[in-house]
């Protein structure tokens, strides 16, 4: 498995001849009003991919790409979507596998798997596993702490990478009728370890932050210092991988690549 990190909460998958989108979002316009124009270069990918799947982990904007579904998934590519979203879903009119939590769906080595999450303002959400040959990862989309880390790391041995939000955001999101609370609506970063720890994964990716903040979309700013304290308390290993960069996991090889 070949794994390219995109922007912020997304990533891509090379899984042998076939390719999987996960929370793969170009266009951030849509919620302008709310994050602001990202602070970091946004990577075009786009033009460039085709994939044969295309996952989501929930219907935000900075998650779901419909231009993204549009240029990237091929003719005889599927979604493969949240059974609790399907209502809307269904309005893309494109092939769709519906997958409720812990159903899975295979492609001969390619397992993908839905499993529990919870979203910070109270939406349907989802989290994903891939497997593919010697390779697994996690994919938690902006989801808050919940007690099912322990149950989903007991159920889902061997994951290698656990791509988890870290940014702690507070939201003030007011102008689309949310009251303001001083509780994240993601992940912290002592979070995000703890969750990788509980998962058992080989090493956590972070993701879904140093992109946005504005007086609605406040998130908690981390350094390398603060990585690596945490890593040091918590003993659990990270990894950093930045947007466009790529983790090579070789069959039958442990050893990891990054370019």
């Amino acid at each position: 498995m070949k794994i390219q990190k995109l922007n912020w909460a997304g990533i891509k998958l090379a899984c042998g001849r076939k390719t999987i989108l996960i929370d793969a979002v170009e266009d951030f316009k849509p919620y302008f009003a709310v994050l602001g124009d990202p602070k970091t270069p946004v990577i075009r990918f786009a033009d460039t991919t085709q994939a044969d799947y295309i996952l989501f982990t929930h219907l935000h904007l900075d998650h779901l790409d419909i231009g993204v579904i549009d240029k990237c998934l091929k003719p005889d590519g599927k979604i493969i979507g949240y059974k609790k979203l399907e209502k809307s879903i269904a309005k893309f009119n494109r092939p769709v596998v519906y997958l409720d939590n812990d159903e899975t769906f295979r492609d001969n080595d390619i397992v993908i798997k839905s499993v529990f999450s919870l979203d910070g303002i109270g939406e349907q959400q989802t989290a994903w596993i891939v497997a593919y040959k010697n390779t697994k990862i996690f994919h938690g989309g902006d989801t808050i702490w919940h007690n099912q880390f322990w149950k989903l790391g007991r159920e889902n041995p061997d994951i290698d990478f656990a791509f988890l939000p870290i940014n702690g955001a507070i939201v003030n999101f007011g102008i689309i009728g949310l009251e303001y609370s001083t509780i994240p609506a993601s992940l912290t970063l002592e979070e995000a370890f703890n969750a990788a720890k509980l998962l058992h994964a080989k090493a956590l990716v972070p993701i879904h932050y140093g992109k946005f903040s504005t007086p609605f979309y406040q998130p908690k700013e981390v350094d390398d210092e603060d990585f690596i304290v945490m890593a040091k308390n918590i003993k659990q290993p990270y990894l950093i991988l930045e947007d466009g960069k790529f983790i090579n996991k070789q069959k039958g090889n442990d050893a990891i690549q990054f370019s």
